[in-house]
């Protein structure tokens, strides 16, 4: 659980790790990014598979303002560890890289909604491989119809070899309707083979935030 404006310093951020006994859930650890640093906003989003947490901490200026980050924690006994900090290869000022952040095995996702790959704001998704204990990137996606201010990589989530990426100012079918992409791993390369849009699809719908999938099913928020 994050709590994104807790106070290591001002609003750097943090994170809980709870853990059900029996009927009772139990906080098991508190931790927050080594490096914290004001307005990181580290807890934003965070996404847990097995011994291994991530974070997003999409204020953090590593290289430039807002560039934006994620934290790879692993559980060692009751104690989380942090492992790795992700970057994008490609980071600039104000990519809120870490905004939605998900993990799944040896994969992680990381969103950074404002990226300007396919127009100013248009966004991207970034994913990253463990190996050992290391993590580097694997793969930068967008979508294949992307433009400015659609807001891909906003929400995020993995679940083995598919991912699925909001857009959810894409102009679909109007304005701000939205649409949500889907990935599928082919070997070191993630390949779009879907975009999904709901039969009544309206403008200001903002579908596509968030989003959440288990096995052979996707659920999908159309918050307007």
């Amino acid at each position: 659980m994050g709590a994104y404006y807790d106070d290591p310093t001002t609003n750097a951020g943090s994170a809980y790790i709870f853990r059900r006994s029996g009927n009772v859930w139990q906080q098991e650890d508190y931790f927050y990014a080594n490096d914290y640093a004001a307005n990181d906003y580290f807890g934003h989003a965070v996404s847990i598979d097995g011994h291994y947490a991530i974070v997003g901490a999409y204020g953090d200026d590593v290289t430039y303002t807002d560039q934006g980050s994620a934290y790879i924690f692993k559980r060692s006994g009751a104690d989380w560890v942090q492992e790795a900090k992700l970057t994008a290869s490609d980071r600039e000022a104000s990519d809120q890289f870490g905004i939605d952040v998900s993990i799944s095995g040896d994969y992680a996702v990381v969103g950074a909604y404002l990226e300007d790959a396919k127009g100013s704001d248009a966004g991207a998704a970034y994913i990253f491989k463990r190996d050992g204990s290391s993590w580097s990137q694997q793969a930068k996606i967008t979508a294949s119809d992307g433009a400015s201010s659609d807001y891909f990589g906003r929400s995020v989530s993995i679940s083995e070899n598919r991912i699925l990426v909001g857009a959810y100012l894409h102009d679909a079918n109007g304005s701000n309707t939205g649409a949500v992409y889907v990935f599928e791993r082919d070997g070191v390369s993630w390949i779009q083979t879907a975009k999904l849009t709901p039969n009544d699809l309206a403008p200001g719908d903002y579908f596509g935030f968030p989003v959440s999938q288990s096995d052979n099913y996707a659920a999908i928020a159309a918050y307007y």
